[in-house]
């Protein structure tokens, strides 16, 4: 017997070891392709969930075709999803962080003077511009800039994560969609009312007088000189690329949601998005905020890629809950057809109503299936 092992041995030396029953350790893993359409959706995390419990809840999304998740919650909770989407190959997790808006941040609150100011000369951290949840901070001011980008590398850390997911960086909305204005808020915004319209802050007004000799409150319509809307523009832009660089020295890409096409971005909330060292940009098309059909969404996309000309790539954000199963079908159909390079659903939990799910599971097997 002692002779028969060391010929065995010797056999699988010279078969350079191939003799050894194969394990699935052992196996070399497959790559997994990437979808030729990326489909993913929003959600918050759920901060109580073990990794097992993670697990299970993304199950019935993996098998539905969603391979992205963008995940609203601290850093120490979006790992468990990062640890759990090892269970299903191609899965990938980003770390979604309400950016400016700062309601929950407990750092931001304690400093008053950084948030942002409106034309009346409210300040954003007492006034609640149409919800109590709006606070937002100033990008002009050094020390609120210098956290919104320690808040963004926090996440970038994280290993495994895929992308840190920019939300709210922008300024307080100066005009609401023509739903938003009638049906939820009951107000009419006819033109650009101080109330709403922020960027105001002392250190951007001494900025802007710095580079042009004079303060946009001394205009009798600020809002409708060019200086002072790109002013503002290129406020978050720096913001977003200072970040963009933090983030892209961890390994880590950088995503965006937007808003949907870039005038309307500009016009209504001072965002330049097809300015920004983003890699992926997510422009929130939700028809229903606008009283837009679902053709709007054709026009939105079409619009967003006549600007960035897939310099990044575009994935269309759709809102599930407005919609039936068969318009967002068509709203998905819609985005693709029009350029979009993937397609996200907020939210993950609207998906599992009403057939919706059923709806990613036929988009990806027509657009993802392997041939």
């Amino acid at each position: 017997m002692k002779h028969l092992s060391v010929i065995i041995a010797a056999v699988a030396l010279l078969l350079g070891g191939s003799f050894s029953p194969l394990s699935a350790k052992n196996k070399k893993e497959k790559a997994v392709p990437e979808q030729k359409v990326p489909l993913g959706v929003w959600e918050d995390v759920d901060k109580t969930a073990t990794v097992a419990d993670i697990v299970a809840w993304m199950k019935p999304f993996d098998e539905a075709g969603i391979k992205h998740y963008y995940m609203a919650g601290k850093p120490e909770v979006v790992a468990r999803y990062i640890e759990a989407a090892k269970s299903y190959p191609g899965a990938k997790i980003h770390a979604w962080i309400h950016t400016v808006n700062v309601p929950g941040d407990s750092v931001a609150m304690s400093h008053p003077e950084w948030f942002e100011v409106n034309r009346v000369g409210y300040n954003s951290y007492e006034y609640d511009p149409y919800v109590k949840h709006y606070k937002w901070l100033s990008p002009s001011v050094p020390e609120a800039r210098a956290h919104m980008k320690a808040v963004a590398a926090s996440y970038a850390v994280l290993d495994g994560l895929a992308s840190v997911h920019l939300d709210f960086i922008r300024y307080n909305d100066v005009v609401l969609g023509r739903n938003l204005q009638k049906n939820k808020f009951k107000i009419e915004q006819d033109t650009y009312r101080a109330e709403y319209d922020f960027g105001y802050h002392p250190v951007a007004i001494e900025k802007f007088k710095k580079q042009f000799g004079y303060s946009p409150l001394d205009l009798r319509a600020p809002w409708m000189s060019p200086e002072w809307l790109q002013f503002r523009l290129n406020e978050v832009t720096s913001l977003v690329n200072e970040i963009a660089d933090e983030v892209h020295a961890q390994g880590k890409q950088l995503s965006a949601a937007v808003f949907p096409y870039p005038t309307r971005a500009r016009m209504t909330v001072y965002q330049d998005w097809p300015t920004w060292h983003v890699d992926i940009v997510c422009p929130m098309n939700y028809q229903s905020f606008y009283s837009e059909g679902i053709d709007w969404i054709k026009f939105s996309v079409e619009n967003g890629l006549r600007e960035t000309f897939h310099k990044n790539m575009y994935v269309s954000g759709l809102f599930v809950p407005d919609i039936t199963a068969d318009e967002l079908y068509k709203a998905a159909k819609l985005s693709i057809e029009a350029g979009a390079d993937g397609v996200n659903f907020f939210n993950a939990r609207a998906l599992l109503k009403d057939n919706k799910l059923d709806v990613v599971k036929k988009l990806n097997a027509e657009y993802n299936a392997v041939k």
